[in-house]
């Protein structure tokens, strides 16, 4: 990137941080557009000048900006603007969007409330006749295509999701707005190329990269309350997972 698209301004408001409101500038930057993904940032001293900081400042707001999704270093070339990061936590895609000050929307492909297939209602654990709502949809963040999700949730615990509009609304808050909290989810990740028909909603040449992801969400009671699978254009979305030592055991990808 050309380092003059960051603005020049003054830091010194002793109600915050200084790193934190430099990291503040700088994330309003990404979130406005300025500086876009796979963007180099200006070197430390660059921005110790540009501000006015020291480069302990600066670095501890580059330190923020990775641990928020922003921004990641490497070692020899400098730091630069990631995709959309999908965080270790359970969140919902408008939440998520919203803790990055991102507009998240959707376009709806299907909306459709019916009976749980035998397929379906197994991977559910559904009661006969179980009533589910389909929903697939076009991910939306500011106004720009970043994946296809396609959702399989469970009406009959909360029947208030059938009633949203989920151009804008929240799955997971509807669920929510019924008291059925989710609170666990397995994911299934694994690598792809983009075909024609959906390049053509990403706005992305066919036969590139991308991430699908296939997820099974439980509520706090141990129900599950949604299966789910997505095509994620690699170049705007990243997934990031921690695995850790349990029990003395290693663990790892599975």
């Amino acid at each position: 990137m050309v380092s003059s698209t960051l603005p020049t301004a003054t830091i010194g408001d002793v109600e915050q941080p200084r790193y934190v409101q430099l990291a503040g500038l700088i994330r309003g930057e990404i979130d406005g557009g300025v500086l876009q993904v796979s963007d180099r940032l200006p070197g430390e001293r660059e921005i110790c000048k540009r501000f006015g900081v020291s480069r302990t400042t600066v670095r501890h707001a580059l330190e923020e900006l990775e641990r928020m999704g922003y921004v990641r270093p490497d070692p020899t070339r400098g730091w630069f603007v990631t995709p959309f990061v999908e965080p270790n936590a359970l969140l919902g895609f408008t939440d998520l969007a919203g803790e990055r000050g991102l507009d998240a929307a959707s376009r709806v492909l299907t909306c459709l409330a019916r009976e749980a297939t035998l397929e379906e209602g197994d991977a559910l654990g559904a009661p006969p006749a179980a009533k589910v709502l389909e929903l697939e949809r076009v991910r939306l963040l500011g106004g720009v295509p970043v994946g296809i999700q396609r959702a399989v949730a469970a009406a009959w615990l909360a029947p208030s999701l059938v009633t949203q509009d989920y151009a804008f609304d929240s799955l997971y808050r509807a669920f929510r707005a019924d008291g059925v909290l989710p609170a666990r989810a397995d994911y299934d990740v694994r690598a792809g190329t983009l075909d024609a028909e959906r390049a053509k909603l990403l706005d992305v040449p066919a036969g590139g990269s991308v991430l699908l992801i296939k997820a099974t969400t439980w509520d706090e009671d141990g129900r599950r309350i949604e299966v789910s699978e997505g095509t994620f254009a690699g170049e705007r979305y990243r997934f990031r997972a921690s695995v850790a030592a349990s029990s003395g055991r290693e663990t790892g990808l599975r």
